[in-house]
């Protein structure tokens, strides 16, 4: 886990389903080597038991040939989305490499490890400002028994925490402008931020 949780704003629009996913994972990185590129659009590669999760954000370095595979860290992708075939490969959906050269080998997949969430609980509150008390704007939590506004879930295959605002609670909504913070409670009863105190806010909807 991450010792500084990043700020993350957050909108939701009256009378429509919002949904926000918050991967979490370790500092620690990991390094895979990849085996081979069977496929080129969209781009496969073969990992043998890389276990990483759906949806996971992975950087592709020290590919010597296709070059364009790498990721450039300050370019417009610095990462790719993994999408995961099966135990043994990953796809980037957006990657076509048609048209570039054969793969000659060698090159990593590297991305920070997942935390194993199994056994861990999450929740979120909205209040006008850090420090107020009372009975907060809105709620979410993975315990059902604390009686929250929204749905969260613990996501252990994917290594997330989500949160969720139905169409009608969303329509429901006065408030315009808040703010929220999103906690992990780990099997020991340890909390950790996942979020710093951030912005969300409630836009009108066009169609109703």
């Amino acid at each position: 886990m991450a010792p500084d949780a990043p700020e993350i704003p957050l909108k939701i629009t009256r009378g429509k389903t919002a949904e926000f996913a918050f991967l979490y994972a370790d500092e620690e990185q990991v390094f895979l080597p990849i085996e081979a590129m069977p496929v080129k659009a969209p781009a496969r590669l073969t990992i043998t038991g890389h276990q990483i999760p759906d949806g996971w954000p992975v950087q592709v370095q020290c590919v010597k040939a296709p070059a364009e595979l790498n990721n450039d860290p300050n370019g417009d992708e610095p990462y790719y989305k993994t999408k995961v075939v099966d135990a043994n490969t990953i796809e980037f959906n957006r990657v076509n490499a048609h048209c570039w050269k054969d793969y000659a080998g060698g090159g990593l997949v590297v991305f920070n490890r997942p935390v194993n969430l199994t056994g861990w609980r999450c929740r979120a509150q909205v209040r006008t400002k850090a420090g107020a008390t009372g009975t907060p704007l809105f709620s979410w939590d993975s315990d059902p028994s604390q009686n929250p506004d929204g749905v969260a879930v613990v996501d252990v295959a994917r290594a997330c925490f989500v949160l969720r605002v139905d169409a009608a609670a969303a329509a429901a909504l006065t408030w315009s402008s808040a703010v929220y913070d999103l906690e992990a409670i780990a099997p020991d009863g340890s909390v950790y931020a996942v979020t710093a105190i951030s912005p969300i806010t409630v836009e009108g909807e066009v169609t109703v």
